[in-house]
């Protein structure tokens, strides 16, 4: 039987970061390749770049696959939705996608058009003066939009007071805002309504804060096959959680941030009925494209 030769602490120390380095660098090698086998180059409407979009679909891993049901097809369609990453800015499909429909509802200069990117749209005037805020950071937007004047990011720090200053960033619970009424034209989520415990009232302090005419531009998953919004688990008075469908959390399955709601297909429907003007974008939802943006407008 072969003896095993231990290996000396120190030597581990040295190569287990090569080990982990060159993986990664291998993997990135990987995602280049790939990229130009499939020809995957557009230019980037957040950075302004030409550039190869680099698909990943190892972001979805097989354990939510299995716990969401998800047919081959569909996890690659969610592994697009969060990746295709931007080359240059890192900006993936979902976010680039809600940098379009920035361009596409708030034209600049004169007359008014469409910017030719995210990052030329924010040295406009016009978008200067909107009043922006961001709950929970959407990388690939944050940077950008930051360059914005009246530009507000919060995170969400679980047992920190609302309006709170944690490691210099502002922290909100989107159910318990501390902004003021009507105090922005745009508000923007990705992938954050579904780990709400309580939507309704995520979305009437949306609603709170946005100004008559204001927006809320956001993402959240949608399976082509759930035609009905439900709650996988609610928090009951004593503030325990209370499954409703099996258990989901997002990116690992059962690792993660957990899920409360089940987007369906009314949804948008739902949002109608509360007063609020819908529009969806590069729509409908399908087993090969998942990465659609949802637009709220508040009347007035």
């Amino acid at each position: 039987m072969p003896r095993t030769i231990p290996v000396p602490a120190w030597l581990k120390r040295i190569l287990v970061p090569c080990w982990n380095t060159a993986h990664r660098y291998g993997w990135v090698a990987h995602d280049y390749l790939e990229a130009v086998g499939h020809c995957r180059f557009e230019r980037c409407v957040v950075c302004g770049r030409f550039r190869p979009m680099l698909y990943r679909r190892r972001v979805i891993p097989r354990r939510l696959e299995e716990l969401w049901g998800l047919s081959p097809r569909l996890a690659e369609a969610l592994a697009r939705k969060e990746s295709s990453d931007c080359a240059h800015c890192g900006a993936k499909l979902r976010c680039r996608r809600i940098a379009q429909v920035l361009l596409t509802l708030f034209p600049v200069g004169t007359p008014p058009a469409p910017a030719r990117s995210l990052a030329e749209w924010v040295e406009h005037p016009e978008s200067q003066a909107l009043r922006v805020a961001e709950i929970n950071r959407i990388d690939g937007l944050h940077n950008p939009l930051g360059r914005l004047p009246r530009f507000t990011s919060s995170d969400y720090h679980p047992g920190t007071t609302p309006g709170a200053i944690i490691g210099g960033v502002r922290s909100e619970d989107l159910t318990r805002l501390t902004y003021s009424d009507a105090s922005f034209d745009l508000v923007l989520t990705s992938e954050t309504l579904e780990h709400v415990p309580d939507l309704d009232a995520a979305l009437r302090e949306i609603r709170r804060v946005l100004a008559p005419g204001g927006r809320h531009i956001f993402t959240i998953p949608v399976l082509p096959q759930t035609s009905k919004t439900f709650p996988r688990a609610v928090v009951l008075p004593d503030g325990s959680v209370q499954d409703r469908a099996p258990r989901i959390a997002h990116p690992g399955g059962d690792w993660g941030y957990p899920v409360f709601t089940e987007f369906g297909a009314d949804f948008p429907e739902r949002l109608r009925h509360a007063g609020l003007n819908v529009e969806i974008f590069f729509g409908p939802t399908r087993d090969d494209d998942l990465a659609q943006v949802y637009v709220c407008r508040v009347p007035g």
